[in-house]
């Protein structure tokens, strides 16, 4: 696979593992879909929300730093790529959503 494309497509995975792992309860039901969208993803309030963004980035960190250290099977080419671009989508996914909840949770304390 060409690596642009290679890395493209892990950065995509990254963002749906991320939000696969943080919100996977709310995706289940199909309200999100339907109905209007929570910006807490099913958490009561934004400080929860922040609070198992930060404990899902650690495991898919953790994860991703087990999968540097063991490697991939030997066929696999440019497996690099694959774990940068998962370790980028599910940071710029976490990142992102950590802006939008701290700003939300600050315009409604004041």
């Amino acid at each position: 696979m060409e690596p642009h494309y290679q890395l493209l497509a892990s950065v995509l995975m990254g963002v749906f593992v991320f939000l696969f792992f943080l919100a996977r309860d709310y995706f289940k039901s199909l309200g999100w879909m339907l109905g209007p969208f929570d910006p807490n993803l099913g958490y009561p309030s934004a400080a929860k929300l922040i609070s198992a963004a930060n404990k899902t980035m650690l495991v898919i960190g953790a994860l991703l730093l087990i999968w540097a250290f063991i490697g991939p099977a030997p066929y696999r080419r440019n497996w690099e790529l694959e774990a940068m671009g998962l370790a980028l989508g599910a940071l710029a996914c976490y990142v992102l959503l950590i802006l939008l909840a701290s700003s939300r949770s600050r315009s409604t304390r004041q």
